[in-house]
């Protein structure tokens, strides 16, 4: 149900789904995110690329890795704002 709704905002399944497993992980590197959200290697690192454009997801790196990290759900109402901008640009 919250997969769909994540959809509903925006975004696409992997997204949805990738956002989804880093709210449970917490603070990850792709490995788990690939596992735990069922995302092929392949793939992980555009899905989280396309997070971070949407400004849904931001990383850090430690010891020369990359640690990713979904916002807070309550903080999706930015991401909402910076759609409709956009839609109310593009009429």
């Amino acid at each position: 149900m919250i997969e769909q709704d994540l959809q509903g905002l925006g975004l696409t399944g992997g997204e949805s789904k990738a956002y989804l497993a880093m709210l449970e992980l917490g603070n990850s590197t792709v490995g788990p995110i690939a596992k735990k959200s069922g995302i092929s290697y392949s793939k992980i690192y555009e899905v989280l690329q396309r997070l971070i454009e949407k400004g849904i997801v931001s990383f850090i790196i430690k010891e020369k890795t990359k640690h990713f990290q979904a916002v807070d759900p309550e903080l999706l109402d930015k991401f909402l704002d910076r759609q409709e901008v956009l839609i109310e640009e593009n009429r």
